[in-house]
């Protein structure tokens, strides 16, 4: 093995084992394959560089290192040998098998560690376990000594097993015990519930009596009450008199046929000849007739139109009324009624704020858990009499009687409270000042205040009031100050000026940029237009570059460093200093998943100086209390 293919096995094993990913690179694997079939040397190589890389703090690396090892152990007998002969260490390093060298974070992919190595020590025991002795033993040595169950998906262990059990039966015995605090006090406060809702009832039924429909049924004025088809008295008298003429007027031509049907006579072929002609003469003459009917008719309905007009005043014999009617019932409270709106209110918040929370956490508890379906059918009845309830009591409108006096005081006319209203919107509002306490009035006392000799509380002589003029208080109770802000204007100009990589400026200040002073009109390269502007930022470099020590000038420091071979920074002068860079960018940074709010805390509250002030505060409070209670034997012994 040359020395470019060993520095090559080493590249690509490394760019395999930091990549992050969850699969090989194919491309990559295929090249150290061709590269190990050339001589034992490279296996030999590649072997060390896997284990190097399997103890490593970081689970994606052995993961990736593992997947190689299992790429070359399924193709080369001597890798096999070499990796059954320290089968101990890999196994301590992927599956875990001592406790005192648990598998590096991530979690995640330390779990995906170790399922996938119990998987693929299973495999290389059923394909090779007869050729390889110590292969053999350490599979049963993880089988029988460690108790892993090659068949679990999870890959756990005994311990872990139990772990899982142990935490499964806390779990059901704190549910066991939460279903039966639950149930308990679901059992205390179902009559109290209960009381609560008929009580509403009751007041909801004497704030607002219900009407049954037997109660309309018996009333003697429904029973007299006419049909509803009828119309008014007017117009069914006008209606009554022309269908009674019309019923006499087809009762007689009703008569008339039938007298002439009674003197028909058998009559000869010229007398049917003729009969014919004269009942196609007639026909038209029917029609004729029965035009003139219709006629007449729609003078008649016209007639009649204008005598039900006259006589009733309705323009029409069918009306159609919409009826808004609102389902809200508008309650108001009075004295009489006003126990039982307070008693309502009372109830309805008693029911919202307590009961219907304490029902939904029943409810939770025993869906969690699983309770008996009793248990959940009762919880559930209780929560929707309680939402019924509290719906009930939504469609209430309760005017109190502050509320009722202000709409009864109110004007009526839509008008005129929408422009009260507008009045009020335009009616200018300052803040109250001392201008405004002493407005219109002859305040000789305005600005004057009591001046007492002593401040003392009680060791003083009996007090003289002396009146001050206080020239603050004066000038605040004769002046206001009235603010005029004006109107809002934009900012649309930039900054323009030149940064160091390059860019142009794009701050929006109105007058003064924080970092390049003030705006001035500048080119699109960031150079400003004015020649006044532009000598005296020349001026400002120049007199920058005079106050830097001498010791940062970057020529001085290259002469420096070109005497003395050291390197000085002097390319490092002029350039800001850039941030650390990962070495390995595509791994999971564990010190970022390790920066929990726990282990934040733990930071704080484990430090030293912060345990070494709790220490002197508690040492300082049992020094005060021996100090206190040293004569008294029962303090004294503690």
């Amino acid at each position: 093995m040359d020395l470019s293919q060993r520095d090559r096995l080493s590249q690509l094993v490394e760019e395999l084992t930091t990549s992050g990913q969850p699969q090989l690179h194919q491309d990559k694997m295929k090249e150290i394959k061709k590269i190990c079939k050339t001589s034992n040397d490279c296996l030999d190589h590649v072997y060390h560089l896997v284990m190097s890389q399997l103890n490593q703090e970081h689970s994606e690396i052995r993961l990736s290192a593992l997947q190689i090892t299992n790429e070359l152990f399924l193709r080369s007998h001597h890798f096999r040998t070499l990796v059954v002969d320290n089968l101990q260490e890999t196994l301590e390093l992927t599956v875990e098998t001592d406790s005192e060298q648990p598998l590096p974070p991530p979690k995640e992919v330390a779990r995906k560690l170790r399922a996938l190595a119990i998987q693929t020590v299973q495999s290389w025991h059923s394909l090779y376990g007869g050729a390889y002795k110590k292969l053999a033993l350490g599979y049963h040595f993880l089988k029988k000594i460690k108790k892993v169950d090659f068949q679990d998906v999870e890959a756990r262990t005994v311990v872990e097993r139990r772990r899982d059990e142990e935490r499964q039966r806390k779990r059901e015995a704190m549910y066991k015990e939460k279903v039966e605090a639950a149930s308990k006090d679901m059992e205390d406060s179902y009559p109290e519930i209960q009381a609560a809702l008929t009580e509403m009832e009751s007041c909801m039924k004497l704030l607002s009596p219900e009407f049954d429909l037997t109660d309309v049924e018996s009333c003697p004025a429904a029973r007299e009450c006419p049909p509803a088809d009828e119309q008014p008295c007017c117009s069914r008298d006008l209606l009554d008199d022309g269908k009674e003429s019309m019923k006499r007027e087809g009762q007689e031509e009703e008569t008339s046929t039938e007298g002439k049907g009674a003197k028909k006579e058998p009559v000869t072929e010229q007398e049917e000849k003729r009969r014919h002609d004269k009942e196609a003469a007639g026909k038209t003459a029917e029609e004729e007739e029965e035009e003139e009917d219709e006629d007449e008719e729609e003078r008649h309905s016209e007639v009649e139109d204008d005598s039900f007009i006259q006589s009733s005043g309705l323009v029409s014999y069918s009306y159609s009324l919409d009826l808004d009617i609102s389902r809200d019932l508008y309650i108001k409270e009075t004295e009489d009624n006003e126990a039982v709106v307070s008693t309502l209110i009372d109830l309805h918040r008693l029911l919202t704020f307590k009961h219907l929370p304490a029902v939904q956490g029943w409810i939770q508890v025993f869906t969690k858990s699983g309770a008996e379906q009793q248990l959940m059918a009762r919880a559930l009845d209780l929560k929707r009499s309680l939402e019924a309830a509290c719906g009930n009591t939504k469609n209430f409108a309760l005017i109190t009687r502050a509320e009722f006096a202000e709409c009864s005081s109110a004007p009526s006319s839509s008008q005129s409270s929408s422009s009260k209203k507008s009045k009020i919107e335009n009616i200018p509002v300052v803040p109250f000042g001392l201008d405004l306490y002493y407005w219109g009035k002859e305040h000789p006392n305005s600005g004057k205040i009591f001046k007492l000799p002593s401040q003392h509380q009680f060791w003083a002589h009996a007090p003289m009031e002396e009146e001050v003029e206080n020239a603050e208080l004066l000038a605040e109770s004769k002046s206001r100050c009235i603010s005029f802000p004006g109107s809002f204007t934009p900012v649309s100009h930039f900054c323009r000026a030149r940064l160091d990589n390059g860019l142009l400026c794009q701050r929006q200040d109105r007058l003064k940029c924080p970092f390049h002073g003030r705006i001035i009109p500048r080119d699109d390269v960031g150079l400003p237009i004015n020649e006044e502007d532009r000598l005296r930022e020349e001026q400002e470099a120049r007199r920058k570059r005079d106050e830097e020590t001498d010791w940062r000038d970057a020529e001085l420091m290259r002469d420096i460093e070109a005497a003395t071979g050291e390197n000085l920074g002097s390319d490092r002068v002029s350039k800001k200093g850039k941030g650390k860079k990962k070495k390995y960018p595509n791994l999971s940074d564990l010190k970022q998943s390790s920066s929990t709010s726990r282990s934040r805390l733990e930071k704080k509250v484990f430090n030293k100086s912060s345990m070494r002030r709790v220490a002197q505060v508690m040492k300082k409070a049992d020094s005060k209390k021996h100090d206190k209670f040293s004569n008294q034997f029962n303090y004294a012994l503690h």
